[in-house]
């Protein structure tokens, strides 16, 4: 109901920017998985419209408008986030967005970054170290100064909670235009990779960005229909303690969808949020004597390294006669894990992994993101 009001209110300023002689087809996107944004083109015009772009956000939207650089804005977006097309130079603020444009070809493009030590793409490196692509820092560390320095048509930002939207504000009030991604909060792993339509339009590259999308759901819904036949579904542990405290993602998380589509039985599911959750020692302890996998335990690299964090992993029946697999096979030196960047992306190779580890006689192929822990 919440999204029909904005669309009614909202819907005179877009077809308003149009030939009032000659009404322009509109058509809206119809998102085959992803719930965070909408797509509306209406003759040269396109609407972006971004949901809820953070935790717990409730009846919050953001919507820009795409004009093409060889034309003329229109008097009836004054006032409005207007976004020229294509975009040439982008400030990406989370390593995930550089991603998406390696996909689309368009990391050149990209001109500054945040949270150098993450970033795993080697071209963005290359041109890190070459000071091309300097890091502009994040929230209330944000260089003001160095971002104005580089130019930028566009800065790409994520949001943890509403204090982004005072960063944000400031940029605009610079001049920079600002657009917020939020395909972190997707529950399903082709419901964040679908953002690429969202960030296509950006570099008029609706097309290129269907055709990946169109390739990689194919392939993600082929291997999931190919572990929906196994009836042995491994019972599979998430994560390790940090600082004491055991996160682990609810039942509705991307993770947990991905086990789930994976063949797998993740402990943590009968937990209905989408959200992660604390659970106490004793809850771990069970699951790790019930479980016969586990994954994502940090940046642990052996069992010895398990161990040093909590001696009684000794007693999880998980660590002595089940398998143990982290998701770092593509960690840096320098602290990044090519998981959650090209992961992102690529949510049908990270299938193939888990995969490969709960139902080995499904494929043939080396795992890319996961590694065996011994």
């Amino acid at each position: 109901m919440n999204r029909l009001i904005f669309f009614i209110l909202s819907l005179y300023i877009f077809t308003g920017c149009a030939n009032p002689e000659k009404k322009p087809d509109r058509r809206v996107s119809s998102n085959q998985n992803a719930h965070g944004f909408q797509i509306e083109k209406s003759g040269e015009l396109t609407r972006l419209t971004v949901f809820n772009p953070w935790e717990k956000a409730e009846n919050v939207s953001f919507e820009y408008f795409l004009v093409k650089k060889t034309a003329t804005i229109p008097d009836s977006l004054t006032g409005r986030r207007v976004i020229k097309t294509p975009v040439e130079r982008v400030i990406c603020l989370s390593t995930t967005h550089l991603a998406f444009l390696e996909a689309l070809n368009e990391t050149m493009a990209v001109s500054g970054i945040s949270g150098r030590q993450y970033v795993s793409n080697q071209k963005i490196r290359a041109r890190m170290d070459q000071g091309e692509v300097p890091d502009v820092g994040y929230g209330q560390n944000l260089n003001y100064e160095l971002i104005l320095n580089q130019k930028p048509e566009l800065i790409m930002v994520y949001g943890i909670g509403s204090e982004v939207t005072s960063h944000t504000q400031k940029l605009e009030e610079l001049g920079v235009p600002v657009i917020m991604v939020a395909e972190y909060l997707e529950e399903t792993p082709l419901g964040k990779a679908e953002w690429i339509k969202f960030i296509g339009t950006l570099f008029q590259k609706e097309k290129e960005a269907e055709e990946y999308f169109r390739q990689v759901a194919e392939e993600y819904n082929r291997l999931k229909k190919l572990a929906a036949g196994k009836t042995d579904k491994p019972k599979v542990l998430v994560g390790s303690p940090y600082r004491d405290t055991w996160w682990v993602p609810g039942g509705n998380n991307y993770l947990a969808n991905l086990i789930a589509d994976a063949g797998g039985l993740y402990l943590g599911k009968e937990n209905p949020s989408h959200e992660s959750y604390v659970i106490s020692f004793e809850n771990a302890l069970a699951w790790g004597n019930e479980a016969d996998v586990w994954i994502n335990m940090s940046n642990l690299a052996s069992k010895e390294e398990i161990l040093s964090v909590d001696q009684r992993f000794k007693s999880f029946s998980v660590f002595n006669e089940g398998k143990i697999y982290n998701n770092i096979k593509r960690l840096s030196n320098h602290g990044g894990n090519d998981f959650w960047e090209s992961g992102t992306i690529n949510p049908h190779i990270v299938l193939r992994d888990l995969i490969t580890i709960f139902h080995p006689d499904l494929t043939e192929k080396e795992t890319t993101y996961y590694q065996e822990i011994e």
